[in-house]
């Protein structure tokens, strides 16, 4: 079976962050997933299904790639993985401000010329609340990334 080694970034969009990471760090060491499968003492399709379709994609197979990268020398230290989180935070505030921008633009433009009803206040308002839990769940799993590293 032959196996591609181009692969590109954007292949990874509908990934998660971890599962992003450690595909871009085979890719650009010129690796495998075979490599990988071997190095874990795991089934191929198990491990290739775990870096490009899986959905949940577990925790502690993470652990264990990270682990495997570190000793083979690809990952050098945590301060990649700390710049890694730095820079997605940074990249998550970036989208949170033009987000909450829009939202408030489009708010203030609703209401700016007209007095609103009790329902379209609670329709407004409840689209509002959505938002902010979509936030506050976004915030809480950057939490969770960290503790995790």
């Amino acid at each position: 079976m032959m196996h591609n080694n181009s692969t590109h970034p954007e292949k990874f969009n509908m990934l998660n962050e971890d599962q992003k990471f450690i595909n871009e760090t085979l890719d650009n060491h010129g690796l495998e997933v075979k490599w990988l499968s071997d190095k874990l003492r795991m089934d191929y399709e198990i491990v290739r299904y775990q870096l490009r379709e899986a959905q949940n994609y577990r925790q502690d197979f993470h652990t264990r790639v990270i682990e495997i990268l570190k000793k083979e020398g690809y990952v050098s230290s945590n301060k990649e993985l700390c710049d890694k989180l730095k820079d997605d935070i940074i990249d998550f505030s970036t989208v949170l401000t033009t987000t909450v921008a829009v939202i408030s633009r489009n708010i203030k433009d609703k209401i700016s010329d007209r007095n609103l009803d009790a329902e379209e206040k609670k329709q407004i308002k409840e689209q509002l609340r959505l938002q902010q839990m979509r936030v506050n769940d976004c915030i809480n799993d950057l939490f969770l990334t960290i503790e995790m590293k």
